[in-house]
This record gives structure tokens, C-alpha cells and sequence, in this order.
């Protein structure tokens, strides 16, 4: 039985370290900004009336009946 303890004892002695080193370490990290890098801004996007893909507007080509994604075979597949 005192085997037993003395090896529970030695698990979290062990934990312990690791836990105090693992704190160590993220404090000699530097810090992150505060503000994040920032991102474009969103563009709206449109449904291709051949195939159904959503695709951001500049990318999409106008049509009398709506929008067309750029891709070639997508006219053929249909």
C-alpha cells in the first residue's frame, strides 16, 4: 500500500513541474497585439444560374438573366 502512494505522490510531483514549466514558458512569450490583423471587407456574394456555385460578385460575369460563374465547363456540364 505505501508503494502505491509513494508513486501517486511522485505522478502529481511530476504534473506539478510540468504545469510550473509550461508557465515559465508563456511568459517569456511575447505578447500578441491587441489589435488583430485586419481583414478586407466583405463582399457580397451571387449564385451562378448555370450550376448554383455562390461566388463573390467581382468574380461573377453579368447576364441579362443574372449571374454566370467564370468557368467554362460550367455552361457544357448543364
Amino acid at each position: 500500500m505505501g508503494k502505491i502512494v509513494f508513486w501517486i505522490v511522485v505522478f502529481f510531483v511530476i504534473l506539478l513541474g510540468l504545469r510550473l514549466l509550461n508557465l515559465a514558458k508563456s511568459r517569456e512569450r511575447p505578447e500578441r497585439p491587441e489589435h488583430p490583423r485586419e481583414l478586407p471587407p466583405a463582399e457580397p456574394t451571387v449564385r451562378c444560374e448555370e450550376c448554383g456555385v455562390f461566388l463573390p460578385k467581382s468574380e461573377a460575369k453579368a447576364t441579362s438573366s443574372g449571374y454566370r460563374c467564370g468557368d467554362d465547363a460550367c455552361t457544357r456540364r448543364h
